[in-house]
């Protein structure tokens, strides 16, 4: 750690000495530069693999961004660049600077920006705060701006990722010219810039989405782009790419009102070496210092499976009534099945009637939805219902009630989720899709009546409900309408945030064990929800990753659909099994179904290997072979590994190689089709859509 024996008080209009315009920072990975002038990180090093990742030191630096809308209603964007420059302090750990007015078409207005940068033992940390004395509006700040990041020498490609749906969303930056984009902080926990060698973390330290910020990318070209371009050699070795730069900067949208104060929630940088497991693990580390894991209903501990099954469409095409759902139900005994996810049985169908949570009685009567749904439980099957509260459909009688509470954008515009389109002619060429409101869930009115509608479904005595879509505001992220007594503009997905606290502060007084699950819900919401996701089967399982605990279903649609079955016993996910798009009998498609039923015996009499267990994806094994797919568990007992390996070749067998770092243990092997260990050497040979078991002995 860099030692600085005295504090520096920088007042730049009386100082001149060069030595004092450069401030270090440093811990045990990075080494950071920070120009005292005005603040803008000139220098940012990865220690151990020696790659500067800040490109261009004075040249394009600066240190902030930030938009302003003037009382006249005139929109401006300035930098540190334009501004005077800022009184410093700085000590051994942090920089603090103070802008005490900002400059504003000919214009200085009273607004103090205090911006902190402090290095901690995890990374390089943006902090501060804005207090706003004049009559305009400081829409957006951007804090920390990196006007360049690097490609690092051996790249052959570099990623900006960030984890949605349960697994990440992945944008080639390099050797791909990628233009703009972001990801949305806290919403999708953080964001990774790597080339699977090396890479930098990027969040908001921001549990409680006090905040949204934008973390943006940006391709600019250089000077030399423009003559490059199009030349005979301009393609080779991505000579068109290396003539741009990459600018990363967390876009907060702050909307700072006049004579108003806003604190900035913390924001750190990391650089990593290694895949991006290790900068999942930065996330990781912090997640530790606030996440509860959420009371779990006892069945959730062992292995389990699902079905999801459709009732009524939004097109009114009712596939059986409530007195036919004990046939499911026996079916489900049958085969094994825990629970099912029951779609569209509230007012109108699938999507249709939203936020009402009443039973349509087009399909029977409450009494004998909850007799039905009580004796499922009693037969130990789970009545799961679909549950939807983000949405107002604006085609019913009873919307009106409803429209208050609808989001507002910044034109005052009512924000309108554009409906989806289901079964009938009319529907899908969009002549009667049905539009819908989009709820702005900061407004505490509004959560009061989604709560009335919630009760509904713990009335009903159901066991757990699937809260579709929960994950998502169709784009909306901030309300401007004044009307619903939060800040203008509130955050919808800290409303979101408090009505799911809400939900489970409900079940803890009615049923503790009652279990709510979300559709692909981001990892801030595994406080309140478990998870239900659809999705391909090679995928990076990034939420499994995170928490190995949290419950996690997975769709298996199709007749043969093996490598979903293998997926889900390779990510610890429990088989959500859907017939024809979840409108079927499970003895629809006895092939996948009897292949469930082998895996998941295998996981239950494995279990301390394969379901209570810790997951590593693919860390601590080193497995090759054409069309292979693998991930490691920890056994939480012993401390041995297993290795699931699965060919996803639907024709054609494979040979597998498998070895365990760091083991000297002797290898056993199972598999669903041979579930008695028998001596693993090394190698074996898959057949396709098929799977083994590498343990420990």
């Amino acid at each position: 750690m860099k030692k600085l024996g005295v504090i520096l008080l920088v007042l730049f209009g009386c100082v001149g000495l060069k030595a004092q315009q450069r401030h270090l920072l440093e811990n045990e990975n990075a080494l950071a530069e920070i120009d005292l002038r005005q603040g803008a990180l000139v220098g940012l090093k990865n220690k151990e693999t020696g790659w500067a990742i800040i490109g261009n030191g004075e040249k394009d630096a600066c240190s902030f961004e930030a938009s302003v809308r003037l009382a006249d209603g005139s929109f401006h964007v300035i930098d540190a660049s334009t501004q005077e420059q800022p009184k410093v302090m700085a000590t051994e750990n942090t920089v603090t600077l103070v802008w005490n007015s900002f400059d504003v078409a000919g214009k200085k207005l009273e607004i103090t920006f205090t911006g902190t940068i402090e290095m901690t033992a995890d990374g390089l940390v943006y902090a501060g705060n804005i207090e706003n004395n004049s009559e305009c509006i400081v829409e957006q700040l951007s804090w920390p701006l990196l006007r360049e990041v690097t490609i690092p020498a051996d790249t052959r490609k570099m990623l900006f990722q960030y984890m949605s749906y349960s697994k990440f969303n992945t944008v080639e930056l390099y050797s791909r010219e990628a233009g703009r984009g972001w990801s949305h902080l806290p919403e999708n926990s953080f964001t990774l810039i790597h080339n699977t060698k090396q890479g930098l973390y990027l969040s908001s330290m921001d549990h409680e989405l006090n905040e949204y910020i934008r973390c943006e990318y940006e391709l600019f070209p250089t000077s030399e782009y423009a003559a490059f371009v199009g030349g005979n050699l301009s393609k080779q070795n991505a000579g068109e790419r290396n003539r741009m730069r990459t600018q990363i900067k967390a876009a907060r949208m702050l909307y700072v009102s006049e004579h108003s104060e806003e604190a900035l929630v913390p924001f750190i940088i990391a650089p990593y070496t290694g895949t991006w497991h290790k900068g999942v693990d930065i996330y990781k580390k912090w997640r530790a210092t606030w996440f509860v894991a959420p009371h779990r209903a006892e069945w959730l501990n062992h292995v389990n499976s699902w079905q999801q099954l459709q009732i009524n469409s939004s097109e009114s095409r009712k596939n059986f009534k409530i007195k036919d759902l004990n046939k499911y139900v026996d079916e489900c005994r049958k085969y094994g099945v825990d629970a099912i996810q029951l779609t569209g049985w509230t007012k109108g169908g699938q999507d249709r009637g939203l936020p009402s949570h009443d039973l349509d009685s087009r399909l029977g009567t409450v009494d004998e939805f909850k007799k039905a749904i009580a004796d499922a439980n009693k037969k130990g099957v789970k009545i799961l219902l679909f549950t939807k509260f983000t949405w107002a459909d604006l085609t019913t009688d009873y919307h009106e009630q409803y429209l208050p509470h609808l989001a507002w954008s910044q034109l005052q515009d009512t924000c309108v989720h554009p409906g989806y389109n289901y079964n009938t002619y009319t529907q899908l060429i969009g002549v009667n899709t049905r539009r819908f409101g989009i709820f702005c869930m900061m407004d505490n009115d509004l959560r009061k009546k989604l709560r009335a509608e919630f009760q509904k479904c713990l009335d009903l005595g159901a066991p757990g409900m699937v809260y579709d879509e929960n994950q998502h505001h169709a784009g909306t992220y901030l309300c401007f309408n004044p009307n619903h007594g939060h800040k203008v503009p509130g955050f919808l997905y800290k409303g979101a945030d408090l009505l799911g606290r809400e939900f489970y502060e409900m079940c803890q007084k009615s049923n503790p064990d009652f279990l709510m699950t979300g559709e692909g819900p981001y990892d801030l919401q595994a406080q309140y929800y478990a998870t239900y996701t659809r999705g391909e089967y090679d995928h990076d399982p990034v939420l499994r990753y995170i928490d190995s605990e949290v419950p996690i279903a997975f769709l298996v649609t199709d007749h043969n659909d093996r490598n979903r079955v293998n997926a889900c016993v390779a990510n610890r996910y429990s088989i959500s099994y859907e017939p024809r798009n979840f409108k079927g009998h499970l003895n629809e498609f006895p092939r996948v179904l009897k292949y469930g039923q082998q895996v998941d015996k295998l996981r239950k009499r494995y279990a301390d290997f394969l379901w209570n267990a810790e997951f590593r994806d693919v860390l601590g094994a080193e497995v090759t072979g054409k069309g292979v797919r693998y991930t490691v568990f920890h056994n939480n007992k012993t401390g041995k590994k297993a290795v699931v390996v699965y060919n996803t070749d639907m024709w054609k067998s494979t040979i597998a190689t498998v070895a365990l770092k760091d083991s000297n243990s002797s290898l056993i092997m199972v598999s669903p089709e041979k579930q008695a260990p028998s001596r693993f050497n090394g190698q074996v040979e898959i057949a396709p859509q098929s799977l083994i078991v590498v343990m420990e002995n």
